[in-house]
């Protein structure tokens, strides 16, 4: 279960990363398309790790590891774009609600991962916990609020996102660890790369580090740092355990975003928008319990 610590972290660290995402998007890189760049093309890091251990795993390993890179870029193009127009409270848990279905099914069908009978049991909950955590509204008023464009947005990012993960699953069953995540960083630049071909977006790019300040810089380094370690700690999970159940397992970043929001809010009101009437804290501490159980379902 070294996997399950190792993850747990992570999905803090990821927690604490989206809540900086927010405040980037809101105030100081108002652009989701900006932001994907920055945050992707970090991917060239993994240069310097190459004379730890690299080599040519085979071409479909290589292949899954670059559609793994792309994919991810893409799944946060579209989640910036939601998060851009949403509140984190809202967006956060409602795509990593979805994307464990997915991981699931393409896990099931692609990798012929089978879950035993209490981790069917805890998936179930945690996933449960996950995706009610973000409804203090029923689904129909839900859809009013949101649109049916950014619901559906939610379900290509997750999409996306459980693209990427079963990927890099894949690859992890078939090559080291440290070499996976060395093509996969290659396949982040090759995302990024293909941000710039859009003329527009390539001349926002160009233009953001030009306006870009030592304050913005400062916060978007604090956040990247606690992204990058919850990515490779997610991925380093990911080839420790049941790819569904790291995933399924992120249902407890959504405690400390609710956290961190309850922690925020008076400092960030106009960015972090999370209304804290007595009912929806109930329906968040129900939501809250259900992932508890889900998660003690997996060390039964």
């Amino acid at each position: 279960m070294t996997w399950f610590y190792i993850g747990l972290f992570a999905y803090f660290l990821n927690a604490a990363s989206s809540i900086i995402s927010k405040i980037m998007l809101e105030d100081l890189v108002p652009n989701p398309w900006v932001y994907t760049f920055a945050v992707n093309v970090l991917g060239i890091l993994v240069l310097f790790l190459i004379p730890f251990g690299f080599h040519f795993p085979g071409i479909l390993v290589v292949i899954a590891s670059i559609g793994s890179g792309i994919a991810y870029t893409f799944a946060l193009l579209v989640f910036y774009k939601l998060l851009y127009k949403e509140e984190a409270s809202q967006v956060v848990p409602i795509v990593g609600g979805i994307t464990p279905i997915f991981v699931f099914g393409m896990a099931f069908l692609g990798l012929d991962e089978l879950l035993k009978f209490n981790q069917v049991i805890g998936f179930v909950l945690i996933v449960f916990g996950s995706f009610i955590i973000s409804h203090e509204e029923s689904f129909k008023e839900r859809m009013k609020h949101m649109g049916v464009k950014l619901f559906w947005g939610s379900v290509l990012a997750a999409f996306l996102f459980g693209l990427s993960q079963v990927l890099m699953k894949f690859v992890f069953n078939n090559d080291a660890f440290l070499d996976g995540f060395i093509w996969r960083g290659f396949g982040a630049v090759v995302g990024s790369l293909i941000l710039l071909l859009p003329r527009k977006g390539r001349g926002d790019i160009l233009n953001s580090f030009k306006k870009s300040s030592a304050k913005t810089g400062t916060i978007f380094l604090v956040g990247q740092i606690a992204a990058v370690l919850s990515f490779v700690l997610v991925n380093y999970a990911f080839s420790l355990g049941p790819v569904s159940l790291v995933n399924a397992l992120s249902g407890v970043q959504y405690v400390f975003l609710f956290a961190f929001i309850v922690l925020f809010s008076r400092k960030y009101s106009k960015l972090l928008r999370e209304p804290l009437r007595p009912a929806i804290i109930k329906q968040k501490v129900w939501s809250i319990i259900l992932i508890t159980l889900g998660v003690a379902a997996l060390f039964i």
